[in-house]
């Protein structure tokens, strides 16, 4: 319910693109209007429209008229093409513009491209970009004069305001022709391929003429129109926005152009926080990678995405200090819980993923491979195919055969993954632990293993090392794309790529300092013990989680995303050297003569570690961290010396943590699966069905660390309400709150419905239009008298049967029997009444939710929808990434995916499960999920379209109950297996 502040403002939000003193004029015109209109009649009266003429297409601002080509398009519509071309070095510019003989009015008829290679071949054509020439049609409302008062004229006016202030802008302007611009070597005439989205294709003739005046103001109309469309592409695109963030920077280098304000600046969303800017970093978020990479491009150094404009500095400073953690609070039970043997020999800093059985991990294993080997794709599909679970098993020498399948059970008593952490994409620290039943026949299966490997590939070594606590055998290419630790202690058998990993288990066999003798594990496995069986039993402790924020690990996680960036800006710049190579003379391809050409900045690879990019043929690595997608464990790259930007950078960090979130809270993870029969007659005939009933505790848990919304829920309750049996969607939280009073049960649910559409419920009217036709209630209980104590008896409204009230805007309210109850539809109030109920239940929780099964169901047709817009919108990305290779870098059609691949560091796919294929008639990358006579994804999901998540997704509850050291979340998810 609204509150009453919230009430007396809808006219500052009803129209959010305009002033409130428009607005106010706005209604003021109505009454006024009301009162003079006279009658019905000339109310209603409308004066004849006269159709606006459109403006005519505005001449090319370039100073001089230009040449005008021959006549292009269909007879129809058949214009004359202007065109004007002035040289320069080292490029030429060049603008062609298609004026429209009858404007179009909505969207766009589709930009012109150039196509093809240009005649003769001596001239080649550079960086075009397209834009439509839009005007306004006529004036709207708000800017004519105002007409005199009577006959309705007036009124009428004030209609078509209220018409503009409701509505967007699009329906106001209309294309009147097409533009695209583009440099050009040379100073002769030559001839261009031009085509438009139906494929119309015809040559245009270009004479370029000397006038360095117009040269710089046409440069400057270019690079305007580049960066606004690059600009548009980096925000609508789901890849990374790679080729137009070095298209701007080098480009803006090589012709001495300003960058764009916006250039590296990132996502306004994005926070400046300390604590969650650190977050982004550690989860790999997009927007950081971005940004530096455009740092990168632009030869800036890294420092420079945290508004830090220091130039490069060399590392002559020791790590800064670490956050000021507090101890631990926790203590270890009174009667020691059964401990695992596999937890006896994990070092406590790592992660422990522990499958209990050589079966447990193929069931999880399997699962992977359904979709494609990456887990995150029983949502919803990424625009990026990574394969990180198949690389690491490559990179360790364990990958799963036939063979392992038969013989593992046999041989493997139990199994987990520990690490130090989990960035799969660019290389992580990781291991597979193995208890073995047989350590004779576990480690002579894996030195097989090996030694065929190190034997088949001679990249591949495999030698016995040293460490400080022992000895391992090494299984490693100079690249790091094999790097493979196996060590041994007593039963257990570790395979890791990590070093230092390998050293803390021989060095955890001699202490006994494991996890398992650390308080908090103790305590997790009280509250879990071994007898659950659990299919998957996850640990992240405390001294993991601190790990992470370690000031060695953080600035290393700065200098491998440099790495990063660098390694695809040479496979950037070497496209575009490539498209830039004169005829007969050889293309560039060494990092000095890119930087030579201004393909690459001067200062690339100035970095303070004074590591760098060498190339070996088409292969690209690190020197010190190898190739892109297994770079060196961060666990084995410690940091020594920083530069003082680092250290400035990372202490800020240190100290927000410190004073604000100084411990960290282990998190444990249980999971237990079981198959059970379906009735053969029933709608889900013949489906293999699993329950995954998941168990997760944060404990010991110190909610003063998580600020005011871990005061928001009030204490464990028993009570669970009972919602009505077609209810799809519920919701129940026991909330604490000064308004609502003593602690009160709030409630929600939703029947099988269609949802409005989230972009058409911007604005508080559209919202309560939104909420009036969503079949659903909301209640609580006990009755908490909020609405009661509103003033004027709004809460209460006008009685209209036993215990149902009406109020303001169409709301109804039942209140009787301690509940309190909302909607705006009476008749599903009345239908939902009978069965509301709070029960008694054994299980104490503050939040409960349920979704049941949505097959079949209106709500699964709109979440279908909705993930197919955000799949298809990422579908459409990926194909234009692929295109503007073609378009702006040259890449040769049939090699684009493959270099695609090189950049982004995984193969681009289509989210929408389609393949991406160049279309010679459109001479476009398409997808064969699109329909056949669209450039792009259809708006609407198709009938056979069904999102990953629906295919497997069967219904979930799920509740949360916080206690003073405890917080712990309870769930049973439905899954649909593969037959």
């Amino acid at each position: 319910m609204p509150s009453p502040s919230e009430q007396s403002t809808p006219i500052r939000t009803l129209f959010p693109e305009k002033s409130f003193l428009t607005k106010a004029v706005c209604f003021a015109g109505v009454m006024f209007g009301l009162l003079i209109a006279g009658d019905a009649a000339v109310v209603n009266a409308q004066l004849p429209v006269t159709p606006l003429q459109p403006a005519p297409i505005p001449p090319i601002p370039f100073g001089a008229p230009g040449q005008v080509a021959q006549p292009f398009g269909g007879a129809a519509n058949a214009v004359d093409v202007r065109v004007q071309a002035v040289t320069g070095q080292p490029y030429g510019v060049a603008v062609i513009e298609m004026p429209l003989r009858n404007p179009v009015v909505g969207p766009s008829p589709g930009p012109l491209t150039i196509d093809g290679e240009p005649a003769p071949a001596s001239t080649k054509v550079f960086y075009p970009v397209s834009n439509d020439v839009r005007v306004t049609v006529g004036r709207p409302p708000s800017e004519q004069p105002v007409p005199q008062i009577g006959r309705g004229r007036l009124l009428n006016r004030v209609g078509n305001l209220i018409r503009e202030l409701a509505s967007s802008d699009d329906a106001k302007e209309q294309t009147v022709g097409r533009r695209v611009m583009f440099l050009f070597s040379g100073d002769q005439p030559f001839s261009v391929p031009v085509r438009d989205h139906l494929g119309t294709l015809t040559m245009i003739d270009v004479r370029p003429v000397a006038d360095p005046a117009l040269a710089r103001t046409m440069q400057t109309a270019w690079w305007e129109e580049t960066t606004a469309a690059a600009k548009r592409q980096i925000d609508a695109t789901d890849t990374p926005p790679w080729v137009p963030t070095y298209l701007v920077a080098m480009l803006s280098g090589r012709l001495n152009l300003p960058l764009p304000a916006w250039f590296g600046r990132g996502d306004e969303t994005e926070s400046e926080d300390p604590l969650l800017n650190t977050l982004e970093w550690i989860g790999g978020a997009a927007g950081v990678a971005n940004e530096v990479f455009a740092v990168a491009a632009a030869g800036g150094a890294l420092q420079q995405t945290l508004n830090d404009p220091t130039a490069a500095q060399v590392a002559a400073l020791p790590l800064p200090a670490p956050p000021v953690w507090q101890p631990p609070v926790s203590t270890a039970p009174i009667e020691p819980p059964a401990m695992e043997v596999l937890a006896e020999h994990v070092p406590p800093e790592c992660f422990y993923l522990r499958y209990g059985s050589f079966e447990n991990y193929l069931w999880f294993r399997d699962l992977t491979l359904e979709y494609g080997g990456d887990i995150s794709r029983m949502i919803t599909l990424r625009g990026i195919s990574n394969e990180s679970a198949e690389r690491l098993e490559r990179q360790l020498g364990v990958q799963t055969n036939a063979m392992s399948r038969l013989l593992g059970p046999s041989v493997i008593e139990d199994q987990a993954l520990i690490g130090r952490d989990m960035y799969l994409d660019d290389g992580a620290s990781m291991g597979v632990l193995f208890h073995a039943k047989n350590v004779f026949l576990l480690r002579s299966s894996l030195n097989s293993d090996r030694t065929k490997l190190a034997d088949s590939n001679d990249a591949v070594t495999l030698k016995k090392v040293e460490l400080a606590n022992g000895s391992a055998t090494l299984l490693r290419s100079s690249d790091n794309k094999v790097r493979s630790f196996l060590v041994e202690a007593g039963p257990c058998i570790l395979v890791t790529n990590s070093e230092t990993i390998a050293d803390r288990f021989l060095e955890v066999a001699q202490t006994g300092e494991s996890l398992a003798a650390t308080a908090d594990f103790q305590l997790a496995r009280s509250y879990m013990p071994l007898e659950r069986n659990d299919t998957i039993f996850a640990y992240f402790s405390a001294e993991m989680l601190q790990g992470l924020l370690a000031p060695s690990y953080l600035i290393e996680l700065r200098r491998r995303m440099q790495a990063e960036a660098d390694i695809a800006l040479v496979r950037l710049a070497r496209m575009a050297a490539r498209s830039n190579a004169v005829l007969g003379e050889p293309v560039i391809q060494e990092i000095d003569g890119l930087i030579n050409a201004g393909f690459l900045p001067e200062n690339f690879g100035d970095r303070a570690d004074g590591t760098g990019v060498v190339s070996f043929a088409n292969h690209l690595v690190d020197t010190r961290r190898g190739a892109r997608g297994t770079f060196l464990p961060i666990a084995d790259n410690p940091v020594e010396m920083v530069t003082a930007s680092e250290s400035r950078w990372y202490g800020q960090i240190a100290a927000a943590y410190s004073d604000q979130f100084s411990s960290l809270d282990p998190i444990v993870i249980g999971v237990q699966r079981e198959e059970f029969p379906i009735d053969p007659s029933g709608p889900a005939s013949g489906e293999r069905r699993e329950r995954l009933t998941i168990h997760a505790e944060i404990a010991p848990w110190q909610p003063e660390n998580y600020g005011s919304w871990a005061k928001q829920l009030g204490p464990p309750t028993q009570v669970a309400m009972e919602f009505a049996p077609d209810d799809v969607v519920s919701l129940q939280a026991h909330v604490a709150s000064d308004t609502l009073g003593p602690p009160t049960h709030l409630f929600a649910a939703i029947k099988d419905s269609f949802p409005p559409e989230p972009e058409s419920i911007d604005g508080l009217i559209s919202k309560f239009r939104a909420l009036k036709t969503l079949p659903g209630y909301l209640g609580a209980w006990p009755q908490p008298g909020a609405l009661d104590r509103l003033p004027l008896g709004l809460g209460r409204g006008q009685p209209v049967g036993p215990g149902m009230n009406r109020l303001i805007g169409g709301l109804y309210r039942y209140t009787g029997g301690g509940f309190s109850v909302l909607s705006f539809q009476p008749d599903v109030l009345n239908a939902s009444l009978p069965h509301l109920a709070a029960n008694e239940v054994d299980d104490p929780a503050q939040v409960r939710g349920r979704i049941d099964n949505l097959k079949g169901t209106q709500l699964e047709g709109w979440v279908n929808q909705q993930l197919y817009e955000r799949a298809a919108a990422a579908s459409l990305a990926g194909a234009e990434f692929l295109n503007s290779l073609v378009a702006q870098l040259g890449v040769p059609v049939d090699e684009v995916i493959d270099q695609a691949e090189l950049v982004l560091g995984g193969r681009p796919q289509c989210p929408l499960g389609g393949d991406y294929q160049f279309d010679p008639a459109r001479r476009r990358f398409i997808s064969t999920a699109w329909p056949l006579d669209r450039l792009g994804p259809a708006p609407f999901a198709p009938a056979n379209y069904q999102t990953p998540l629906l295919s497997w997704f069967r219904g979930a509850e799920a509740r949360l109950t916080q206690y003073t050291n405890r917080l712990i979340a309870d769930a049973t998810i439905e899954i649909a297996r593969a037959q």
